[in-house]
């Protein structure tokens, strides 16, 4: 007997874009070298806040890790990213489900929504599609 509910889930932690990553080593000398030059040393908590977007800035990961998860039954479909609002999709208001290129779109009668799954590796992207084809249309 075949189970009718997929989940997929990941954890990761993101990278930092390039820019973000020389904006923060930036900030960070140029702190450290205005608290050197007006405070003379006065003020440490300046020099370790420098000093930490320094470090930020050259390790260039994001702090936490971030939780993805879908969860697919015959009902519906949930979307789910950490520190975001959780997408809950009543499948019995969709009229058309497409999936390509890591975007779901969801055809309702007189909308679209479209939601981006990036974090989607290969073999869940697949699985996920058979899946939606197999349970909604």
């Amino acid at each position: 007997m075949e189970s009718n509910e997929l989940f997929l889930a990941k954890n990761e932690r993101q990278s930092l874009s390039r820019s973000s990553r020389i904006t923060n080593f930036i900030f960070g000398i140029i702190l450290i070298i205005s608290v050197l030059v007006v405070y003379h040393f006065h003020e440490i908590f300046w020099l370790m806040v420098g000093l930490f977007f320094i470090v930020y800035g050259l390790v260039g990961l994001e702090f936490f890790k971030t939780c993805y998860s879908v969860n697919l039954t015959r009902t519906m479909l949930e979307i789910v990213k950490s520190h975001r609002q959780d997408i809950r999709i009543d499948l019995s208001l969709v009229k058309y489900i497409s999936l390509r290129n890591n975007e779901l779109q969801v055809h309702y009668s007189d909308y679209v929504k479209t939601y981006d799954l990036q974090w989607l590796l290969s073999d869940d992207y697949h699985d996920l599609k058979a899946k939606l084809d197999e349970i909604v249309f």
